[in-house]
């Protein structure tokens, strides 16, 4: 294998250290940053709404409740869609405007969906954006070698002092970000499917 090919983007070495140099990985990176305290927000959201609209179901009030959190849901929806587009290339088929009223808001498929999508993107949020704070928090751990004679470095709770010591958590920093940036691609191939199935 010539060194020309080994670095084609089909190659094994492009598959494996490919994901630290795309582009992409770092725009999948803030959409999982931005769509955690978007996601709680629209989770808290939707479940307040749910449980009064559903509570107070025997009264009008209740139903009415119940149309003003699918029609945040839509809101959301229509904000996650932009974001996803924009930062995880999603593509989305037009859709028709809703009716307006509140029996259509209840009825709306589009709605609900939404709304569905809202309380299954809560616990991927959870997971994605932890993923996205090793992903960062690696960073600094591969620049120990630098680091070390600068701030204190810690192994195992012991002050770094030798640069042997600080290159091994380099390497582990180097390694740990390379995973990340392959996982945080991952969670945003599983976001992307979400977002464009239910919204």
């Amino acid at each position: 294998m010539t060194a020309t090919s080994a670095f084609t983007p089909d190659s094994d070495i492009d598959r494996i250290f490919g994901a630290v140099v795309q582009p992409r990985t770092y725009r999948h990176l803030l959409y999982l940053l931005i769509s955690f305290p978007l996601g709680i927000l629209s989770f808290v959201t939707v479940i307040a709404g749910v449980s009064l609209g559903i509570g107070l179901s025997i009264l009008v009030i209740g139903l009415v409740v119940l149309a003003v959190t699918l029609a945040l849901a839509r809101v959301f929806g229509c904000l996650e869609r932009k974001i996803a587009k924009a930062l995880l290339g999603a593509t989305f088929e037009s859709r028709a405007r809703r009716p307006p009223g509140l029996r259509a808001t209840l009825t709306d498929p589009r709605a609900w969906s939404a709304l569905l999508y809202m309380l299954l993107r809560f616990p991927l949020g959870v997971t994605s954006f932890v993923a996205a704070l090793i992903f960062l928090a690696s960073i600094p751990v591969m620049a120990a070698s630098l680091l070390f004679t600068i701030f204190p470095v810690f192994l195992e709770g012991t002050v770094i002092t030798s640069s042997e010591d600080a290159l091994l958590v380099s390497l582990f920093g180097c390694v740990i970000f390379l995973m990340s940036a392959h996982v945080v691609n991952g969670l945003a191939a599983i976001s992307r499917r979400l977002v464009v199935a239910l919204l």
